[in-house]
């Protein structure tokens, strides 16, 4: 397989009816609250900043998500649209790679409010550890040579995903209702 064969990675961007996404969704004026990146279609794995503890908010951190268990079973009413961003195999790779690195350091690895507050205010500010959602999904893609955006990761909202002109939209609905096509 060549390096400059294209495949797809996916990103799925959520309006969750959580406190903390409400709060999002109003604060900012958008649909979508929380963004999620994953490697195939399935949304099995899927891989984000997020509640660690389904009904506490605020131990948080790297999460493996998935469409059928946890947080996303439980609100399986979530409104998604998922968006399939062509990458090169090296570039799928790269991502791979980076997403290993959060598995093996996942304990450290904490969500950042007050990331999201500097965030709103248009504010880059980076913390060794400490990310957001949106800034998670952004910052993979980056290190891994996948160039979508023109401002730090620290700065992109999940709506912001919704703006890259090579990411096709293949599914808007209900989580709970979604199946491969």
């Amino acid at each position: 397989m060549g390096s400059n064969q294209q495949e797809y990675i996916y990103i799925m961007l959520s309006k969750t009816n959580t406190l903390l996404g409400k709060t999002i969704q109003r604060a900012l004026g958008v649909s979508y609250n929380h963004c999620s990146l994953a490697l195939d279609d399935s949304l099995e794995t899927i891989y984000s900043f997020g509640r660690k503890e389904l009904r506490n908010m605020f131990v948080a951190g790297f999460v493996q998500e998935s469409k059928s268990k946890g947080f996303f079973a439980v609100h399986h009413d979530s409104d998604i649209t998922l968006l399939r961003l062509p990458v090169t195999v090296e570039e799928k790779k790269r991502i791979r790679e980076r997403i290993a690195v959060f598995q093996q350091n996942a304990a450290p690895c904490k969500y950042s409010v007050l990331g999201l507050l500097y965030c709103y205010w248009g504010i880059p500010v980076e913390r060794e550890n400490k990310f957001f959602c949106s800034q998670f999904v952004a910052q993979v893609l980056f290190l891994a040579g996948v160039s979508v955006f023109d401002r730090p990761a620290s700065l992109i909202r999940p709506h912001d995903f919704l703006q890259i002109p090579s990411a096709e939209s293949v599914y808007t609905g209900k989580i709970g209702k979604y199946q491969i096509a």
